[in-house]
């Protein structure tokens, strides 16, 4: 199998590219810099593109079975009024890109699994979301999920088999919120934000390369929600995590509105709510590593 990735040089997309490596697949993918453009290896291949302009390189699809589609500018940053078009429009430009590319070029593409994220969903203390429900958010970042998804829909329009896989907070011991909590955690001032009953709903990453190689091996389509089946509110997230790195937690909850005052529109990071289940995932078969905080606590720092 020879596998296309954007976002490759991302946290999720390297550890999926070395995933497939190992399982014998070659694997091509893309670069802003032509400085970097280079055949690594006879199977890991680059190639040049920049979606903002709609330019690629036709060749990245050559014998291309499947396209795992991640790229996107990182949310990553301030949320200026620049930084929010490029959240939103890179991702949309990087879909149209390949869009385009396929619509107008012969290619043996089959099958295209598209990054979303569980913040489409309306925030909620009391909802249970599975991929059947609606209830969509109207703030920044599921407005970006909305467009996202719906620009990914078209891929079926060609013939070719389209999955979304809906990321929740992704875990790590080097990146992401994880390893902002725990240093914090670690330096003995770990606090709630806000009520501390907000829903978090999380996934070890190694579920994250293990679902998404589940899809493309069973070429299996729709919605899909990438999180762990036991979501935990952030009080007891936090007091989990503060086991696990034998750390006490002592500091009074910081209040919402300060939160909003330093973080602004952000603050929807920390402070929204949503509990989802991982409801398509489960019904295909696919067995978590790691179902429970505890346990994926204790692998990230054994």
């Amino acid at each position: 199998m020879k596998i296309l990735v954007t976002g490759a040089t991302g946290f999720i997309g390297t550890l999926l590219c070395n995933k497939f490596l190992s399982l014998g697949y070659d694997v091509h993918f893309l670069s802003l810099s032509t400085d970097k453009i280079q055949n690594v290896n006879e199977r890991l291949k680059l190639f040049y593109w920049n979606p903002s302009l709609n330019l690629i390189d036709e060749k990245c699809i050559d014998d291309v079975d499947v396209i795992v589609n991640l790229a996107g500018f990182t949310i990553n940053c301030r949320w200026t009024k620049t930084n929010k078009k490029l959240i939103h429009q890179s991702r949309i430009d990087c879909s149209e890109t390949l869009y385009q590319l396929l619509k107008s070029k012969q290619h043996k593409v089959k099958y295209i699994l598209n990054a979303s994220a569980i913040g489409i969903y309306e925030s909620s203390e009391s909802a249970i979301y599975t991929e059947k429900d609606k209830n969509y958010g109207d703030d920044f970042l599921a407005k970006v999920c909305k467009d996202w998804e719906q620009s990914n829909s078209r891929f079926n329009k060609l013939g070719i088999d389209t999955a979304i896989a809906r990321f929740g907070l992704v875990l790590s011991k080097t990146h992401g919120a994880l390893y902002e909590l725990a240093k914090v955690v670690k330096n003995g001032f770990g606090a709630n934000l806000g009520n501390g009953k907000q829903w978090m709903s999380w996934i070890h990453h190694a579920d994250v390369v293990g679902g998404i190689v589940f899809l493309i091996q069973n070429q299996l389509t729709g919605i899909y929600n990438f999180v762990a089946p036991k979501a935990v509110i952030q009080d007891d997230f936090l007091k989990i995590l503060s086991i696990q790195l034998k750390k006490s937690l002592w500091l009074p909850n910081i209040p919402s509105f300060i939160i909003k005052l330093v973080l602004g529109e952000k603050s929807v990071l920390v402070l929204s709510s949503q509990q989802v289940l991982p409801q398509n995932l489960i019904n295909t078969g696919y067995i978590f590593k790691y179902p429970t905080l505890e346990m994926a606590l204790q692998d990230i720092y054994k």
